[in-house]
């Protein structure tokens, strides 16, 4: 009868050479080779990525840090490496509720750019949501269109605001000479206060291109089965939307509410481009734009007041995702 091999012996047998295994490659890390093999292939790593270390070491941490210090300083823009000047404590951060012209400047700044964000960007949101629902039809021609709204988003905030500047012109902008040649009168555009904001939102919905294309991508990613299902129960279009389409794209919706909150609350380069000011009457004085024009005279209150900004979008941003119970998540996110 021939030898039968035991089960644990096999087992045994195994473990043994598992355990071979494992003392071998022990020993195989722990030679002086394999540490200078791996020393290499981690310098060569080290290497590729050391320009992204330092730009984000040089221009991103350096001047974060650079700021925070100079927040509890009183000084002018001086050059790198001169006196920080005088240490005023949070004097920079508390002046904006005991000095009645900063109280003034701050509050007002505060109230341009909330009232902006309440007003643009749930506009933005839902004419951005529409026009994808739009765009997410499989007809011939769609994809050109796609692209013919993205467009606006790859021309540089400061080419736009020059370009919107040249458009919006009151005597000879191409908008108010065609509105005159049939016979109705130009818009006054950023020539008056009350028509300011108005005319800063209408520019910046030709943007919406950005969102447009996440919208479309999300919209993209609703299962095909929840239709069909909704279509047998004889729901028709809007019920799908309202239904299915909707509650399927709240993740998107709290992502794009959460970036353009960062984005309104930054405003700054487009302002500076089409009005070279804050606007008549301060109209359009942004919160940034209240940084850089202390920026020179009052470096560290510009300082603090880009400190408090971050605690504003912070906070902000912790209560939309501490509330945001309403989001649903699908399997496949």
């Amino acid at each position: 009868m021939p030898d039968m091999v035991s089960e644990q012996e096999l087992s045994k047998s195994s473990s043994n050479a598992v355990a071979a295994a494992e003392t071998k490659g022990t020993s195989v890390r722990k030679s002086p080779e394999y540490r200078k093999r791996k020393i290499r292939e981690n310098l060569v790593g080290y290497l590729y990525i050391m320009p992204v270390i330092l730009g984000v070491l040089i221009f991103t941490a350096f001047p974060v840090v650079y700021a925070f210090i100079e927040s509890f300083f009183e000084t002018r823009l001086m050059p790198l490496g001169e006196s920080l000047g005088e240490f005023v404590w949070f004097d920079n951060y508390i002046k904006n509720f005991t000095n009645s012209f900063y109280r003034r400047q701050f509050f007002q700044s505060l109230g341009v750019t909330f009232l902006y964000a309440v007003t643009y960007i749930p506009l933005s949101l839902v004419l951005s949501f529409l026009l994808a629902v739009l765009l997410n039809q499989d007809i011939k021609g769609m994809k050109f269109f796609r692209v013919l709204y993205y467009l606006p988003v790859l021309i540089p905030a400061v080419c736009s605001g020059m370009l919107w500047n040249r458009i919006t012109d009151p005597e000879y902008g191409i908008i108010n000479k065609a509105l005159e040649n049939i016979g109705l009168g130009g818009l006054p555009w950023f020539t008056t206060a009350a028509s300011s904001m108005p005319s800063f939102i209408f520019i910046n919905l030709f943007t919406l291109g950005g969102s447009m294309i996440l919208w479309l991508a999300q919209l993209k990613n609703v299962p095909k089965t929840l239709y069909e299902s909704a279509r047998l129960d004889g729901a028709g279009k809007f019920r799908q939307l309202i239904s299915i389409t909707i509650p399927v794209c709240t993740p998107m919706i709290l992502y794009n509410f959460i970036m353009s909150v960062i984005g309104v609350m930054q405003t700054y380069s487009q302002v500076i481009t089409l009005t070279g000011n804050s606007g008549v009457d301060n109209s359009l004085l942004f919160y940034v734009f209240n940084i850089y024009g202390n920026r020179v005279s009052h470096f560290g209150y510009a300082c603090a007041l880009s400190f408090i900004l971050f605690g504003i979008i912070g906070v902000l941003t912790a209560v939309t995702m501490k509330t945001s119970k309403w989001v649903y998540y699908t399997e496949e996110g």
